[in-house]
């Protein structure tokens, strides 16, 4: 299969569970490949194309979901589009989420902050399909308790068992009545993480510091400590240069990479604030 080479793939369903994002369930035309973490380059004629990671496993049809968070051009052209309309595709492109080191640690702590979600939801779903996992701990966070997505998975989490969830809203809203407050928080109820505890971490990149910061109190192995690092791909294979970070070329030996690895290549990661392109939105 040739990953360089664009497959057209129609739009089944749309879905607007939040006022910035939209779940697209995309049917590729020709059979495609990835794993959790791994990303894709979609493209849109004539805007160009860009990197997006699935939300989900590939379903016995080929079609999976990607979720489509409104921050730019190609983006805003993508969340303009109907079902029915066909878009190009390829990969799956980098290092995805070690699923079988998760399987093998005491147990499995999740973090997503956002948007992070999405990419952490398709590693769990795989996750859930092994009949001796450890345990999980999913741990979720969203300025607001309106912005939580996936909210069918949440409920399946909550009633599943050996996986304990927990969800907290930066601000509170009129119906939530749960924790108010940061992913932060929430690790500080982890109960059972020793050194051979796994962590998969996905959000807005000046969060990383602070999780960081809390997972110093548990003596967690950094080896097993794994974020997914963001970087504007352009070719998926490791060609153009232009997602470099440091010696490294996040396309190739990323996105999901390990703490230990991150400090080894000496990577700038962990800011404290993130650029923003806000004109798309209204």
């Amino acid at each position: 299969m040739n990953t360089q080479r664009p497959i057209p793939a129609v739009i089944r369903k749309i879905e607007h569970p939040g006022k910035y994002v939209k779940i697209f369930t995309l049917l590729p035309k020709e059979p495609i490949f990835f794993t959790p973490g791994q990303f894709l380059m979609v493209s849109v004629f004539p805007e160009g194309e860009a990197a997006f990671t699935p939300c989900s496993c590939i379903k016995e049809d080929g079609s999976f979901e990607v979720a489509i968070n409104l921050v730019g051009r190609l983006t805003s052209k993508l969340h303009s589009m109907h079902e029915g309309d066909i878009i190009g595709i390829r990969g799956g492109y980098g290092k995805g989420f070690s699923v079988q080191k998760a399987v093998n640690s005491s147990n499995i702590t999740i973090i997503a902050g956002g948007i992070g979600i999405a990419p952490l939801r398709f590693l769990i779903q795989e996750l859930l399909t092994y009949d001796d996992r450890p345990k999980i701990n999913i741990i979720y966070s969203a300025n607001k308790a309106s912005k939580f997505l996936f909210l069918d998975d949440l409920e399946s989490w909550q009633n599943e068992k050996e996986i304990d969830l927990y969800l907290a809203a930066a601000e509170a809203d009129i119906k939530w009545r749960g924790y108010i407050g940061r992913s932060t928080d929430m690790i500080e109820k982890l109960k059972e993480i020793d050194g051979n505890s796994s962590f998969f971490v996905c959000g807005p990149p000046p969060m990383f510091p602070s999780v960081l910061e809390k997972l110093k109190q548990f003596l967690v192995n950094e080896k097993n400590i794994f974020f997914t690092l963001e970087r504007n791909m352009r070719c998926g294979i490791g060609k153009c240069g232009h997602c470099y970070m440091g010696d490294i070329r996040l396309c190739v030996d990323g996105p999901v990479m390990s703490v230990s690895d991150i400090k080894k290549h000496h990577l700038i990661v962990f800011r404290e604030s993130e650029p923003f392109m806000s004109r798309y939105r209204k």
